[in-house]
């Protein structure tokens, strides 16, 4: 029971930065997200994505919010551990 709840906490942990993240660059490239799927300007859209996912000021946040997740999955996997122990 507890190994599952860890796992759901940890999944919803990195759910959660990759939601966050994802609405940002489609932020950052101004597409509201039921647009890019209409055909009308798809290919503009998708290269305005394409342009802010090789730039450093979108992976900086990124890099930033991965680190910190993965402190925090060691963090509940070593007091899940010390639970169970």
């Amino acid at each position: 029971m507890v190994s599952m709840a860890v796992q759901l906490a940890i999944v919803a942990m990195w759910g959660c930065i990759l939601v966050v993240h994802t609405r940002r660059l489609l932020r950052l490239a101004q597409v509201n997200a039921p647009a890019i799927w209409r055909p009308r300007d798809r290919r503009t859209k998708l290269a305005r994505v394409w342009y802010w996912l090789g730039r450093e000021e979108f992976w900086r946040a990124v890099h930033a919010d991965g680190v910190r997740c993965v402190q925090l999955t060691i963090m509940v996997f070593l007091m899940a551990w010390g639970l169970l122990a």
